[in-house]
């Protein structure tokens, strides 16, 4: 026998089991939080604690990362797309549209268009060049109809326990070793700072000092484990009208939901875009008829039901 022979590997899990839903709730707040005391708090080794951690995560069934302003990162413009297509596949469409930088998020829907895309750019010659070169030039994009974000209430990926009451304020631009520090995180959140620095040519210390800066100034939050749904999501894109003087009142309502992740106020297509993020489809009629047509000066909605994601990041957001 070779003793020296590579062992099997321990088998992926399909599902998260108490230990594991143990881990995931032992690492809300700081998913950056030491692996031996988290081990402590649930009564595991710490060995334990960071092979599940990575198991986990290479099984698809928790996403651990950091959240990037939108602003703090530079983008000044956030857009929401709707496409209409013709003679082609929407898929295909799709497709193509998720290999632009520029678009952060890829869906194919039922509803008014065919496909849903977020975008981010950081200037107004990038916003024409996306609507009028980029996305026009795909084949099989027949219509495109924008909508330019004026106030991002809400942004984020999965579900939020305790949303905003007010418009969020712009965070101040970070610079390029922030930029790089964040983008290592991004690749792997629980790297030590140690690991960061010399990667970086950099100290210690100063990974430390500037990522605590960061998140004291809300530029960068590294709060909130993300269980992934076991089942395909049921999202909706809704585009409402309201009455007069009444946006922010119903921005505000609609980031109380718990099951929307998105709401902003636009300009073009409709007064707000809002998307809502469920896993049963019941569900999503339960929240659009009963949360969102019931708020105070909602005079009616458009909804677009995703039936495929094609592209989706998780590193910029909003943070609050």
């Amino acid at each position: 026998m070779d003793d020296t022979a590579t062992p099997t590997p321990a088998p992926i899990p399909a599902s998260m089991d108490d230990t594991d839903r143990a881990l995931a709730a032992a690492l809300e707040g700081n998913v950056r939080r030491p692996t031996r005391e988290i081990a402590d708090e649930i009564g595991i080794s710490a060995p334990t604690a960071k092979r599940r951690i990575e198991r986990l995560r290479g099984a698809g069934l928790l996403h651990l990362g950091p959240v990037l302003d939108l602003h703090a990162a530079g983008y000044e413009y956030l857009l929401i797309i709707g496409i209409k297509v013709e003679g082609r596949s929407p898929l295909l469409v799709a497709g193509d549209v998720a290999a632009l930088e520029p678009a952060l998020t890829v869906n194919v829907v039922v509803g008014a268009c065919d496909v849903e895309v977020v975008a981010a750019v950081k200037s107004r010659e990038a916003v024409s060049t996306l609507l009028a070169e980029s996305l026009v030039a795909i084949a099989g994009v027949a219509h495109v109809d924008s909508a330019l974000a004026l106030e991002v209430w809400k942004f984020q990926r999965g579900r939020l326990t305790a949303p905003h009451r007010e418009a969020p304020l712009r965070r101040d631009r970070l610079d390029p070793l922030d930029l790089k520090i964040v983008h290592c995180l991004a690749e792997d959140v629980r790297k030590s700072n140690r690991a960061i620095a010399g990667e970086l040519a950099i100290s210690e210390s100063a990974v430390r000092t500037r990522i605590r800066r960061m998140q004291a100034n809300k530029q960068l939050s590294m709060a909130t484990p993300y269980p992934i749904p076991a089942r395909a999501v049921n999202d909706a894109f809704v585009g409402l009208r309201v009455r007069g003087g009444m946006s922010r009142s119903v921005c505000r309502a609609l980031s109380a939901i718990d099951e929307i992740t998105f709401v902003c106020t636009t300009l073009g297509r409709h007064d707000i875009i809002c998307c809502i993020h469920v896993t049963e489809l019941e569900e999503l009629t339960e929240v659009l008829h009963d949360k969102v047509i019931s708020i105070p000066g909602v005079k009616s909605t458009a909804p677009s039901h995703c039936i495929k994601q094609l592209k989706h990041q998780s590193l910029l957001g909003l943070v609050l």
